[in-house]
């Protein structure tokens, strides 16, 4: 039961002002993308450039959240294939956002092994969604192209779809990832909570155990330089009188 409240507060957590400012803005910019490359029939999504970013600055829930909003509204406005796709998305958020807060995201190697990580689950449950919601093709970018031209070639529609779909999310993630990476770069610090801590605040317990130890080694240091501070004290005043009774 403690396990669970945990959990339970550290998703709570996750939602603060500032999360429930930036999904609009991050729900917006994937939504531009999106819409973008759906018009043009692009081989690309470019809608999770927002997601990954709130999962930097906010949380995996937070993230799962924004790429939810995003194929709800995608679906509004651009093309109703896209709420199946909705739990592709969410996914997606949660691997991002998990991987953020285990530091990967810091070097570029990181981000490397995220691209790659978000490009491999997006390719899978993209292609299941794909395979048996649609019968193997949506029509909705270039995409549909290159998977009839594979099921042509290897008479296998589900590997088709995967190989197309990951082919794409190689590219389309790995545009997203990258963009997304220099503009976290580019925000101040203190707000990258999900670099240095989840959203229980175990590196700010961290960080408060390390400044008391600090204060403790001070504190030590002070008792060690008293014995030196009484002994030059009994220097300066000089031998005492042996006639000289102390009356304290």
């Amino acid at each position: 039961m403690a396990t669970k409240m945990s959990f339970i507060q550290s998703v709570k957590a996750q939602f603060s002002t500032k999360s429930l400012v930036l999904i609009p803005i991050a729900v917006g910019v994937n939504l531009v993308g999106g819409t973008l490359c759906s018009t043009l029939k692009l081989p690309l999504f470019l809608d999770m450039i927002g997601t990954i970013v709130v999962a930097c600055l906010s949380g995996p829930w937070v993230a799962a959240l924004c790429g939810l909003l995003t194929n709800v509204f995608l679906a509004l406005v651009a093309n109703p294939v896209n709420l199946p796709y909705a739990l592709v998305s969410v996914l997606c958020g949660l691997t991002v956002g998990y991987m953020v807060r285990a530091g990967l995201f810091k070097k570029i190697w990181g981000a490397v092994l995220v691209w790659l990580a978000v490009t491999l689950v997006n390719a899978v449950s993209a292609s299941l969604v794909t395979v048996f919601v649609f019968g193997g093709a949506t029509g909705v970018n270039g995409t549909s192209l290159l998977t009839a031209a594979l099921v042509a070639a290897m008479q296998n529609i589900i590997v088709s779809v995967f190989s197309s779909s990951i082919l794409e999310n190689l590219v389309d993630k790995g545009i997203a990832v990258l963009i997304a990476y220099f503009i976290v770069k580019k925000v101040p610090q203190r707000f990258l909570s999900q670099y240095a801590a989840d959203s229980m605040g175990e590196a700010v317990s961290g960080e408060i155990a390390d400044d008391e130890d600090d204060d403790d080694e001070d504190d030590e240091d002070d008792l060690d330089d008293l014995p030196a501070l009484e002994t030059g004290a009994e220097a300066a005043s000089g031998p005492v009188p042996s006639g000289v009774r102390d009356d304290r």
